[in-house]
């Protein structure tokens, strides 16, 4: 059994030390644990139901109506909450509980059934990217550490790259070469997966070289490759280098071959005279360049 800190509770869950406080002593929710030394501390049961709460309360309930309910009542009212799929902002929450239970059972059926009711590009620009956005605050006040971020994006990635299996080659036209990859110092493959389900969904090929591709490497399977179009994420600054000193060692690496660069450090980029770049600024720009209407990018 975990023991947690009435500290460690206000950051997984959100809700303020003093609210807890105040709810304990005005509805006696939890009973009361004490360290020899008298120090108050939550135990697994608590705060999985500290994280329930929290969802209600995200979803409109009043702390005052939840007080008269039971676990039990509690637990089933979230679990119809759970099922809402095509409610964002309740799936976001159940991620990130389940995320900081490490439940992963529980995690990926929230995931199989987003995918299934909302198709995966729904899925992901309406739940998934969202989530990913608040693991970085959640990362950011302490609420979570490294195991927690890699735990919820394994997941994430596992489940895209099994959808991205089940694509079938389209007849329909004769695909591009895209050439997908993350340069030195860049890890996170949940973009670029994404980009890659875009693409064979639209019967384009694909060579996918993941995270951390040395530059050198790059050149070379890019003048071996030749394909039509490269596609990379820049989400994390080099301490070495600035974003354009980056975006110019990709260019030169690539020669001619069109460079599509998405990711948070390009959403502040002003756009860079350069026929052989596109810059993509968000999630519907992301689809639309990746997916079949962007085939006729620079060419």
């Amino acid at each position: 059994m975990k023991k947690f800190s009435i500290s460690d509770i206000e950051n997984l869950t959100g809700i303020k030390a003093h609210t807890i406080r105040i709810w304990e002593q005005r509805y006696h929710f939890f009973d009361a644990k004490r360290t020899e030394t008298n120090i108050r501390y939550y135990n697994d049961a608590d705060l999985c139901r500290f994280l329930n709460i929290a969802a209600l309360i995200e979803n409109g309930y009043k702390i005052s109506k939840i007080s008269e309910m039971d676990i039990e009542e509690i637990n089933n009212l979230v679990r119809r909450l759970k099922e809402d799929h095509y409610n964002s902002n309740v799936q976001v929450q159940m991620l990130s509980n389940a995320m900081l239970k490490m439940d992963d059972g529980e995690f990926g059926e929230i995931l199989d059934g987003c995918f299934k009711d909302l198709g995966v590009e729904t899925a992901v620009s309406d739940i998934i990217f969202p989530f990913l956005i608040k693991i970085g605050v959640m990362w950011q006040v302490g609420a979570i550490n490294p195991a927690h971020e890699h735990f919820a994006t394994h997941k994430i990635e596992q489940k895209l790259i099994a959808e991205t299996y089940l694509c079938k080659k389209s007849s329909k036209h004769k695909g591009k070469k895209y050439l997908l990859f993350l340069p030195p110092n860049e890890n996170h493959e949940v973009g670029l997966l994404f980009a890659q389900y875009l693409l064979k969904s639209n019967g384009h090929q694909t060579l996918y070289l993941g995270q951390n591709l040395p530059y050198e490497s790059l050149k070379e399977v890019n003048d071996y490759y030749e394909p039509d179009y490269a596609i990379s994420i820049l989400t994390v600054a080099s301490k070495d280098d600035h974003v354009d000193v980056m975006i110019n060692k990709l260019r030169i690496s690539l020669g001619k071959t069109p460079l599509i660069l998405a990711g948070n450090l390009i959403r502040n980029t002003s756009h860079i005279e350069d026929k052989n770049l596109v810059l993509i600024h968000n999630i519907s720009e992301f689809t639309k360049v990746i997916g079949e209407r962007g085939m006729s990018i620079a060419s």
